[in-house]
């Protein structure tokens, strides 16, 4: 395929499949699937059969990899992330891909998602921000849309360390963004609703030894020398929570 203006790539083990529910078909759109698990099981993709829709199976286990994967074989110019479980909004995608095309600075950006019922699913603030290392800790991956040049240009890619699928199951969106900041791109929130997302999430949750565990790994990744410091500051403002 061509260069196409927008990518929209979808993270998924094989058995949810059946679960997407793709948008609507543009000419400037291309859809891409990284799926992880039995090549074999071919009988839920009928209705991701479409000119426009790609699917690959991969080899790797751990959703870094394959959204990986999405970075490096992406044609679009932009590349949202997907889950199975997204219903995106797409008139708002559209607003996300006006901004890029208006604002070449820009490389990635982050917006919101709502639940099934209309809600957001955690807070976010109401102005446009700059992103950096103390305020996209709860970055999720389904509010990201990059532009790819800028990654791959400099080799930018998730960290497969940490995701879904690793022993440091969370993180991974934050070490994104932050490794990013750290190359000098431009990385903004817009309040703008990405998609329809159900509540549940790894990176909204306290509480498990394993839990700590990540996040101080998190924590550990993205300061380096000040890690100890942070770990810290994380634990006295979380400590009701962490017990």
């Amino acid at each position: 395929m061509s260069e196409a203006l927008v990518t929209v790539g979808y993270s998924v083990l094989s058995e949810r499949l059946k679960n997407i529910q793709l948008p609507a078909q543009h000419k400037d759109i291309e859809i891409l699937i990284g799926i992880q698990g039995d090549s074999k099981s071919h009988d839920s993709t009928k209705h991701l059969e479409r000119d426009d829709t790609k699917l690959i199976y991969l080899d790797s286990l751990g959703v870094t990899k394959s959204r990986n994967y999405l970075i490096a074989n992406s044609n679009g110019k932009y590349l949202f992330f997907g889950d199975d479980d997204i219903i995106w909004i797409e008139e708002n995608t559209r607003k996300v891909v006006d901004y890029f095309e208006a604002n070449p600075d820009v490389d990635l950006i982050m917006g919101r998602t709502i639940n099934d019922e209309g809600n957001f699913r955690k807070k976010y603030p109401t102005t446009k921000k700059r992103l950096h290392l103390f305020n996209s800790g709860k970055a999720g991956t389904v509010e990201m849309s990059i532009r790819v040049s800028s990654f791959r240009s400099r080799d930018l890619y998730f960290d497969t360390e940490f995701g879904a699928g690793m022993d440091n199951y969370l993180g991974d969106e934050y070490i994104f963004i932050t490794d990013a900041h750290k190359k000098k791109l431009k990385c903004i929130y817009l309040p703008i609703n990405f998609s329809i997302h159900p509540m549940e999430s790894s990176g909204l949750q306290f509480g498990s030894q394993r839990d700590k565990e990540a996040r101080i790994a998190v924590l550990q990744r993205v300061f380096g020398k000040a890690a100890p410091v942070m770990k810290i500051i994380f634990f006295l403002k979380h400590w009701k929570r962490l017990k």
